[in-house]
C-alpha cells in the first residue's frame, strides 16, 4: 500500500492537537496492519479486520494493545469517510473491540518504596523518580519538564500540555524539592534546551520516556520488587486518598480528564474506609450507648 494516506492522516492528527505519542503509535499500527493485510484502504472489509485481530491473538498480545491498534484503524477509516470522502463506510465495527475488565491500579507498599529508592542513588534519577512518587507525574511529563516550569517560591511545577493537552499546577513536597536542587547542581551545561533531566550516556540528547521506564525496570529488578513508573504514580494517588484527600483534588493533581478515572483509587483505600468507619462508629456508640 502507498503510505501517503497514512502520512496525510498523521499530519491531520497533528493539526487536530493529538499528542506526538499518539500520532506515532497510530502511524506505526497502521503501517503494521496494511503490511499484513496487503490491501489498499478501499478494498479492506470487516473480514480483514477480524483476520488481523486473530493474528494479534495468536501473537498473545494484550487486549489493550489490540484495542489500541483497532482504535488507530477506526480513526483512520473515519478520516477517509468523513474528511477525504474516499470511502463509503468504515470496516471497523464496535463489535471488533475486545471487552476487558479494568484492573485496579497496583500501589506499592511502604517497604517496597523504601527498597526501591535504596537502589536509586544517582542525583538525577533520585530526583526524577521522587517527583513521580511525590507529584504523581506521568513519565512523558517528567521527560519534558523544563527549568521554566519550576516555581521555587511556591514549591510547584507547571505541567504544560500534559495528556489531553491540559496544563496544570502540581505541588512539590520538601524532600522532592531538595532532591531537585541537588539534581540541578549536577546538570551538565550540554543538556538540550532547558530540560531538567538529561541522557547520562549522551548528555547532548534529551532523556526519553522509554529510557526512564527502562531505568525503572533495572532499579526494580535490583530491589527485588515489581514496580514501574506508573505504579509510583498510582501509589501517590492512593496514599493521598488514604490520608483523607478529596477525589476531586486528586483528579486535578493527576491531570485526569474525568473524576471517574480518579474514583478508581477509592477502591484501593480500604484503610481509609476502616478509619472513617471506626471514627464514625465511636461517635454513634457515644450518642446511642446501645
Amino acid at each position: 500500500m502507498d503510505i501517503t494516506a497514512i502520512t496525510t492522516f498523521c499530519t491531520y492528527l497533528t493539526t487536530r492537537n493529538y499528542s506526538p505519542h499518539t500520532v506515532e503509535n497510530y502511524g506505526r499500527d497502521l503501517r503494521l496492519f496494511f503490511t499484513m493485510c496487503n490491501k489498499v484502504p478501499a478494498t479492506v472489509a470487516w473480514r480483514d479486520i477480524e483476520a488481523f485481530i486473530a493474528t494479534q491473538h495468536q501473537a498473545q498480545l494484550a487486549a489493550t494493545t489490540i484495542n489500541r491498534r483497532l482504535n488507530a484503524l477506526k480513526h483512520f477509516f473515519d478520516y477517509l469517510v468523513t474528511e477525504r470522502q474516499t470511502l463509503a463506510h468504515n470496516p471497523v465495527k464496535p463489535s471488533h473491540f475486545l471487552r476487558r475488565g479494568r484492573p485496579l491500579p497496583k500501589q506499592l507498599s511502604h517497604a517496597q518504596v523504601q527498597a526501591l529508592f535504596t537502589h536509586i542513588r544517582h542525583p538525577m534519577d533520585h530526583a526524577l523518580y521522587l517527583l513521580i512518587r511525590r507529584c504523581g507525574l506521568r513519565v512523558s511529563e517528567v521527560a519534558r519538564l523544563t527549568l521554566e516550569a519550576i516555581d521555587w517560591e511556591q514549591a510547584a511545577l507547571r505541567i504544560v500540555q500534559g495528556k489531553g493537552r491540559k496544563d496544570r499546577i502540581v505541588y512539590v513536597a520538601p524532600d522532592a524539592l531538595a532532591a531537585l536542587r541537588t539534581c540541578l547542581a549536577a546538570r551538565p551545561a550540554s543538556t538540550p534546551g532547558s530540560l531538567v533531566f538529561w541522557n547520562q550516556k549522551r548528555p547532548r540528547q534529551a532523556l526519553s520516556a522509554k529510557a526512564i521506564q527502562k531505568k525503572m525496570e533495572r532499579y526494580a529488578k535490583a530491589a527485588g520488587v515489581k514496580a514501574s513508573c506508573h505504579s509510583l504514580r498510582h501509589t501517590f494517588a492512593s496514599n493521598l486518598l488514604e490520608a483523607g484527600a478529596e477525589v476531586i483534588a486528586i483528579k486535578e493533581l493527576l491531570g485526569h480528564a474525568s473524576v471517574t478515572s480518579s474514583e478508581r483509587y477509592a477502591k484501593l483505600s480500604n484503610q481509609r474506609v476502616k478509619q472513617v468507619y471506626q471514627q464514625t462508629m465511636r461517635k454513634v456508640i457515644a450518642q446511642t450507648r446501645v
